[in-house]
C-alpha cells in the first residue's frame, strides 16, 4: 500500500500499476462461450408432416403443421364458460403468483451480482473516549485521557483480469432467465390443467347422467324378471343376474360421481380457491367444440417456443458460466483499494491538515496451494456442465415425443370416435324401433328396456371418446408450446386480448 509519506517515483509505479491492471481487465475471459445448442434437423414427424384432415363424430380438425399456435388456444374450443375458468386461474392461482415473485427474485440477485463491475465505496465516523497507559508499550509515563474523532472513507474496485466477476454474472443472467422460462411452463401448465380438468368434469357428468338412466333401467328390470318369477313363468336366475348387474351398475354410477366431484374440486384449487367456494361455471360437454384447426410446431420451433425446453436452455448456459467461474478462481485476483480520512482529538478540529490521511495500492491474491479445492472444483463443474447438456437433450427429445404421440392420438381418436358415434345411433335406432314393437306387442318388456341400455352404453363410450378426444387436442397445443411467447412469460398478451 502507498500512503502519502511514499514519494514521487512510488505515486507513479501505483498508477502505472492501475492503468496496466484496467488495460488487461477486457482482455482475458477464462472458460467456455456459451452457444445456443443447434434445433433438430428434422423436416416434421414423419407421416403428419403434411396437412391433414380428421373426421370422426361429425368433427372436421385439419392438422396443420408449422402454423403457430393461438396464444389463447382454449378459446377455439368456444365456451365461454370455459374463458372465464382460465381468466380466473390466471388471476388466482398460488402456483402463477410464486413463480412471478421467482422470477422477480431471480432478476434483482442478477442485477445484484452485477453491482461488481462499478466502484465500491464505503464510509465509517468513529468518536471514542480513551485511556492510554504508557505502560503497555513497555515505557514510563503517566496515563492519559482523550477523546479522539476519526472520519474515514474507503473505495475499492475488483480488477476482473480472468473474467471470474464476469462470468458470475453471466450465471445469475442466466439463472434469472431460466425462472423465467420456468415461469412460462408454469403459464401453460396451469392453463392445460384447467382445461384438462373442465373436460373431465363435462365428460364425468354426462357420463353420470347416463349411468343414473342405466341404473333406473336396472331396477325396472330386475323388478319386472322378479315378476315374472312371482307369477311362475319366470327363472330366479334371471332375477338373480338383473339384480348383479344393477349393483355392478350402482358401484360404477357412485366412482364417476366421486370422480366429478374431485375433477370439480381440483378446478377450485388451480383457481386459487377454497373447496366449496363459489367458482365460475363449468361448461358441460356439449358446449365444447372440437376446434377446427389444429395447428402443430415443427422440430425446429418446438425448441424455440416451449418454455421446458428454453428453460434447459438456460440451465445449460448458466451451467456453461459456473466453469467459466471455476476456471478464473485458478488465477490471482486483484483489487486496487484507497482509503482516506481524517482524525483529531477535538471535534472541531477534525478537518485539519495535521490529520488527514490517505493511501491507495493494489492487493494481489493467487491461490498458491489449496489442497486441489480448486482444481477439482473446476472439474466439478465440467462434470455438471455434461450432465445438464443431457438434460437438455433429453427434454428436446421428450418433447419432440409428446409432439407426434398426440398428432397419433388425435388421429385415432378421430377413427374411434366416428365408430362410437355409429354404434350409438345404431343403438338408438334399435331403441325407437323396439319401443314401435313393444307398443305393438310384438316384443317384450325386458328385451326392450334391455335394448336401451345398451343404447345407454354406446352413449358412456361416444362421451368417453369425445372427452378423450378434447384432452388429446389440449396436449397437442401445449406440446407444440401453447403459443407462449419469450416477451409474455405468464401470458399478459393473453389477458389484454380477453378482454
Amino acid at each position: 500500500m502507498f500512503t502519502s509519506t511514499s514519494n514521487s517515483g512510488r505515486r507513479r509505479a501505483a498508477a502505472g500499476l492501475c492503468l496496466l491492471a484496467c488495460t488487461l481487465i477486457a482482455g482475458c475471459v477464462v472458460g467456455p462461450n456459451f452457444s445456443t445448442p443447434a434445433p433438430p434437423a428434422l423436416a416434421g414427424y414423419g407421416a403428419a408432416s403434411a396437412v391433414t384432415r380428421l373426421e370422426g363424430d361429425g368433427a372436421a380438425q385439419v392438422i396443420e403443421p408449422g402454423r403457430p399456435v393461438d396464444a389463447a388456444w382454449w378459446r377455439l374450443f368456444g365456451s365461454p364458460r370455459l374463458n372465464d375458468l382460465v381468466s380466473a386461474g390466471l388471476e388466482g392461482s398460488p402456483t402463477l403468483t410464486a413463480a412471478r415473485a421467482a422470477l422477480a427474485e431471480s432478476q434483482d440477485q442478477g442485477r445484484a451480482g452485477a453491482g461488481v463491475f462499478f466502484p465500491q465505496l464505503s464510509g465509517e465516523a468513529d468518536a471514542e473516549r480513551e485511556r492510554f497507559a504508557p505502560v503497555e508499550q513497555g515505557v514510563s509515563g503517566k496515563p492519559a485521557t482523550f477523546g479522539l474523532y476519526t472520519l474515514t472513507g474507503r473505495v475499492s474496485y475488483a480488477l476482473d483480469l480472468f473474467g471470474g466477476e464476469r462470468r458470475s454474472v453471466e450465471a445469475l443472467v442466466a439463472a434469472a432467465d431460466r425462472q423465467r422460462y420456468a415461469a412460462g411452463a408454469a403459464y401453460l401448465a396451469l392453463t392445460g390443467n384447467i382445461v384438462d380438468a373442465a373436460i373431465a368434469r363435462a365428460g364425468y357428468a354426462d357420463q353420470a347422467a347416463a349411468l343414473d338412466d342405466i341404473v333406473r333401467l336396472d331396477g325396472a328390470r330386475r323388478d319386472g324378471l322378479n315378476a315374472q318369477f312371482r307369477a311362475g313363468y319366470g327363472a330366479w336366475s334371471n332375477v338373480l343376474a338383473a339384480q348383479q348387474q344393477l349393483d355392478a351398475d350402482r358401484q360404477t354410477l357412485a366412482v364417476t360421481v366421486q370422480r366429478q366431484a374431485a375433477s370439480m374440486t381440483l378446478l377450485q384449487s388451480l383457481l386459487g380457491r377454497e373447496t366449496g367456494t363459489p367458482a365460475p361455471a363449468a361448461p358441460a360437454l356439449a358446449d365444447l367444440t372440437i376446434p377446427p384447426d389444429a395447428p402443430v410446431s415443427l422440430p425446429a420451433q418446438v425448441v424455440r417456443e416451449r418454455p421446458d425446453i428454453l428453460q434447459a436452455q438456460a440451465a445449460l448456459h448458466q451451467a456453461s458460466a459456473q466453469v467459466g467461474v471455476a476456471t478464473a478462481a485458478l488465477f490471482p485476483s486483484i483489487d486496487i483499494t484507497g482509503n482516506f480520512g481524517a482524525a483529531s482529538l477535538s471535534l472541531g478540529k477534525l478537518g485539519s491538515p495535521d490529520g488527514v490521511f490517505w493511501g491507495i495500492g493494489p492487493s494481489i491474491k493467487a491461490p498458491i496451494f489449496t489442497g486441489g479445492a480448486l482444481w477439482y472444483g473446476r472439474k466439478a463443474a465440467q462434470q455438471d456442465f455434461l450432465q445438464v447438456q443431457s438434460t437438455y437433450r433429453q427434454t428436446v427429445l421428450s418433447a419432440l415425443e409428446q409432439v407426434a404421440d398426440s398428432l397419433k392420438a388425435l388421429d385415432a381418436d378421430a377413427a374411434v370416435s366416428a365408430a362410437s358415434r355409429d354404434a350409438a345411433d345404431a343403438a338408438q335406432g334399435d331403441v325407437i324401433l323396439a319401443r314401435a314393437n313393444r307398443e305393438a306387442g310384438v316384443i317384450a318388456d325386458d328385451d326392450a328396456m334391455g335394448l336401451e341400455i345398451q343404447a345407454d352404453r354406446a352413449r358412456l363410450i361416444l362421451i368417453a371418446a369425445r372427452s378423450q378426444r378434447l384432452q388429446d387436442v389440449v396436449a397437442l397445443y401445449l406440446a407444440s408450446g401453447g403459443g407462449w411467447s419469450v416477451s409474455q412469460p405468464l401470458g399478459g398478451a393473453v389477458r389484454a386480448g380477453a378482454k
